[in-house]
């Protein structure tokens, strides 16, 4: 993202936890130096010889692991995403109404963020590019959202509109202030929010 993130925020992070590697490995601190690399720079602002120079390896010993930069990127993302979407679905339960569905929404996003700042970021920035690629827009929280959105407008819970338009508005709701949380904007967790951005997220959602 940028030189201007908070830096303390990302400090709290432990080095050697693995994103989708097994803690301490080699291979979790190549993913923990991409993730801050890519962070900072974006994608296409990071090379392999980067990479492997923040983790004091060789570029073979990069290869090794990864077979290239395209690859380790889109490895963090399912990663990432996989992670976001088991937080979600763990609170939800059949017959799970609207407000039960946002709050889990909520809940996962303000939880990464605090927890997992560095994928939070990734993910933030990234989520278009990569659900664009695989083809699969709809496994992801915001289209769950979405469809939740339009079953409770078919049910008459809430005004009629464009689904989608309503789930991106929402979604900003906690979003830009998971932004505002990376770069130090706001001071105190996201996690002490939640039920605030609930509560804000359903008055858009029922707003005509």
């Amino acid at each position: 993202m940028s030189k201007y993130l908070n830096k303390a925020l990302f400090m709290r992070e432990d080095p050697k936890r693995g994103v989708s590697a097994p803690n301490g490995s080699t291979k979790a601190r190549i993913e923990r130096a991409s993730l801050r690399l890519f962070a900072e720079h974006g994608i296409d602002g990071v090379s392999i010889k980067d990479i492997a120079k923040a983790c004091e390896l060789s570029d073979g010993a990069m290869y090794r692991h990864f077979e290239s930069k395209d690859a380790l990127a889109r490895q963090l993302f399912e990663a990432i995403h996989k992670r976001l979407m088991g937080l979600v679905k763990d609170t939800l339960e059949d017959g799970a109404t609207l407000e039960d569905t946002v709050r889990a929404v909520t809940a996962a996003f303000c939880e990464l963020a605090e927890t997992e700042p560095s994928q939070f970021a990734y993910h933030l920035t990234q989520r278009n590019v990569f659900l664009a690629r695989s083809g699969d827009g709809g496994a992801d929280p915001s289209s769950l959202l979405a469809r939740r959105i339009a079953a409770a407008m078919a049910a008459g819970e809430i005004p009629q509109d464009d689904p989608e338009l309503k789930s991106a508005m929402a979604m900003g709701v906690v979003m830009q202030a998971g932004e505002y949380r990376l770069f130090g904007r706001i001071r105190s967790p996201l996690t002490s929010h939640t039920g605030s951005f609930v509560r804000a997220i359903m008055a858009v959602l029922k707003t005509v």
